[in-house]
C-alpha cells in the first residue's frame, strides 16, 4: 500500500512545485514593467511620477503621486486652462511693465503692447515664455493675486486635492509670487487630461515650429522646447506633447503625452535629476501592453474644463433656437453675431500678421471656382428676410408656456408671502389686545366668540364670594361646621 502511494505522492508534489513556479513566473512578469523602468533609464527615479491612461483616467503606476512639489514651468498648463475658460479666442493680451520685466525665458513683450491671445498662448506653451504667462494672468485676473484665486478655484472644481497654485509661470525664485506653486503629480495629470480636450491648448503642445510677426513688426520663430516630440533628440513614437519645466529649486519636470492606435496616455515626472525623457519613455511603454498588467485601482476625476468658445457656441445655438431664423438673421445684421469659435492652428506665409494661409493650403484650394458662390451667399445674407413661419411656431409656443409658468410661480409666491404677513399681523394684534385686557382670556388662551361669562370648555370654575351669600345661609353653614 505504501509503495503504491509514494509515486502518486511524488507526482502530486511535482505538480504543486510546477504550479508554484508558474505562479512566481507570472507574478514576476506582472511586475516587469515597473521594474524595467528603473533598469532602462539607468538614472535614479524622480521624486514623484504618475502614469495615467488618458481615456479611462486609470492610474497605471505611480510614485509619491500625492506629494506636492515645485512643478516649474509645467504649472503653465493650469495657467492655459484658466485662460481658455475666461477669454474668447480673439482676445487681446495686454502687457504690463511687471510682465515685460519677467526673467528669461521670455518672448520679449514690450510694456504697454497688446498681443493676440493665440500668439501669447503659443509663446507660453512652446518656448515657456514667462512674460507671456504673466501677461495672460494679469489680463484674465486683473492682477497676479486675482489670477491666483482663479487658479485655486479652478483646481478645486477640477477635483485636485494636493496643490496650491499661485505663480502663473511656475517661478520659484525671489521674484515669484509667494514662492511659487506646489503641485502633485496626480493633480498635474488631472490638469493635463483636461488640457488634452482643448484644441486651443493641445495644438501648441504638439506644434514643432511656429512663426509670426507681432504688432510691433518683430518677427518671431518658435521651436518647441519639448524634445520628446518625434523627430527630436529624444523623440518618442506617438508623442504629442505636453510641457517641460526646470528651476533650480524644482529641478527637472516633464509632462509627456503619447497616442498609439487611438489609445492615449499621460506621464508626469517631478523632481527629476535629468530631463526626464528616458523615464517618460519607460513609463509610457507600459501603456501599450494590453491588457494592462500593473494598475493601482485609482482613477482621475472626470474632465470638467469649460472653454469660453464652447460656451459661446452653445449660447449661439440656444439663441438660434429661441429666436428662430428671422431673429437670428436680424441679430446678425445688427452686428450682434457671436465671436468666431475656430480653434485651428494659424498657418503662416511670412506676411505681416503671420496668419495668412500658405499657397496650396486646403483653405485656398479652388478659391476662384467658389468666388461666385461666396459672393452670392454674402448678398443673400445681407438681403432682408421677408418670409415668416407664422406666429404660433412650436418654439414660440414653448417660450410662451415657460413665460406663463414663470409668471404663475411669481404670483403664487407673492400670494403666499402676503397671506403669511397677514397672519403674522393678526397674531401680533391679538397678543397686544390680550396684554391690554380688551380680549377675554380663559386658561391663558383667547377663546374665539367668548364675550362674557364662563365658556363651556374651560377648566376654570368660579367660586361664589361670601359677600354674595345671604346671612342666614352663612349662619347655617357655620353651625354645621361646629357640629
Amino acid at each position: 500500500m505504501h509503495g503504491d502511494a509514494r509515486p502518486a505522492r511524488r507526482g502530486a508534489l511535482r505538480f504543486a512545485g510546477a504550479f508554484a513556479a508558474l505562479s512566481l513566473l507570472l507574478t514576476g512578469l506582472a511586475e516587469v514593467p515597473a521594474a524595467a523602468a528603473h533598469a532602462d533609464t539607468g538614472t535614479p527615479p524622480p521624486e514623484a511620477y504618475v502614469l495615467v491612461d488618458a481615456g479611462s483616467g486609470a492610474v497605471v503606476t505611480a510614485r509619491n503621486m500625492h506629494e506636492a512639489l515645485s512643478p516649474a514651468s509645467t504649472a503653465k498648463i493650469m495657467t492655459a486652462l484658466v485662460a481658455v475658460e475666461r477669454l474668447p479666442p480673439d482676445a487681446m493680451i495686454h502687457v504690463s511693465a511687471d510682465a515685460a520685466n519677467r526673467e528669461a525665458m521670455k518672448i520679449g513683450m514690450p510694456a504697454g503692447s497688446s498681443w493676440p491671445f493665440s500668439q501669447a498662448m503659443a509663446s507660453m506653451m512652446m518656448v515657456s515664455a514667462n512674460d507671456a504667462a504673466y501677461a495672460i494672468a494679469q489680463t484674465v485676473g486683473g492682477s497676479i493675486p486675482g489670477f491666483a484665486a482663479d487658479l485655486n478655484a479652478t483646481a478645486k472644481r477640477f477635483g485636485m486635492r494636493d496643490s496650491t497654485f499661485g505663480d502663473p509661470a511656475g517661478l520659484t525664485d525671489s521674484t515669484s509670487y509667494e514662492g511659487g506653486p506646489k503641485v502633485s503629480a496626480y493633480d498635474l495629470a488631472i490638469a493635463t487630461r483636461n488640457a488634452l480636450t482643448v484644441p486651443a491648448i493641445a495644438k501648441w503642445a504638439d506644434t514643432r515650429t511656429y512663426d509670426f510677426t507681432d504688432d510691433a513688426g518683430v518677427h518671431h520663430e518658435l521651436t518647441n522646447h519639448n524634445k520628446f516630440l518625434p523627430g527630436n533628440g529624444f523623440g518618442y513614437d506617438g508623442a504629442n506633447g505636453f510641457k517641460t519645466g526646470y528651476t533650480e529649486l524644482a529641478q527637472h519636470s516633464l509632462v509627456a503625452t503619447a497616442e498609439r492606435g487611438g489609445h492615449e496616455c499621460i506621464a508626469v515626472i517631478l523632481g527629476g535629476v535629468d530631463s526626464g525623457y528616458t523615464w517618460a519613455a519607460s513609463l509610457l511603454d507600459q501603456c501599450w501592453v494590453r491588457p494592462l498588467v500593473h494598475t493601482t485601482g485609482v482613477f482621475l476625476p472626470p474632465v470638467r474644463v469649460s472653454p469660453y468658445a464652447s460656451r459661446v457656441a452653445s449660447c449661439a445655438q440656444f439663441t438660434k433656437l429661441a429666436l428662430g431664423r428671422t431673429g437670428a438673421a436680424l441679430a446678425e445684421r445688427a452686428g450682434k453675431s457671436l465671436p468666431s469659435t475656430s480653434t485651428s492652428p494659424p498657418t503662416t506665409s511670412g506676411g505681416a500678421g503671420g496668419t495668412s494661409p500658405a499657397p496650396g493650403h486646403p483653405s485656398t484650394a479652388g478659391t476662384a471656382g467658389h468666388t461666385g458662390r461666396l459672393a452670392a451667399n454674402t448678398i443673400a445674407a445681407r438681403t432682408p428676410v421677408h418670409h415668416s413661419s407664422g406666429l404660433l411656431t412650436p418654439t414660440r409656443v414653448a417660450l410662451l408656456f415657460v413665460l406663463a409658468l414663470l409668471v404663475a410661480v411669481v404670483l403664487r409666491r407673492r400670494t403666499v408671502k402676503r397671506r403669511r404677513a397677514e397672519r403674522i399681523a393678526r397674531r401680533r394684534a391679538r397678543s397686544k389686545a390680550m396684554r391690554s385686557g380688551s380680549l377675554p382670556v380663559v386658561d391663558g388662551k383667547y377663546r374665539r366668540g367668548t364675550r362674557t361669562g364662563q365658556p363651556v370648555d374651560s377648566r376654570v370654575r368660579v367660586a361664589r364670594s361670601h359677600i354674595d351669600i345671604p346671612a342666614e345661609e352663612r349662619r347655617a353653614a357655620t353651625r354645621s361646621r361646629n357640629r
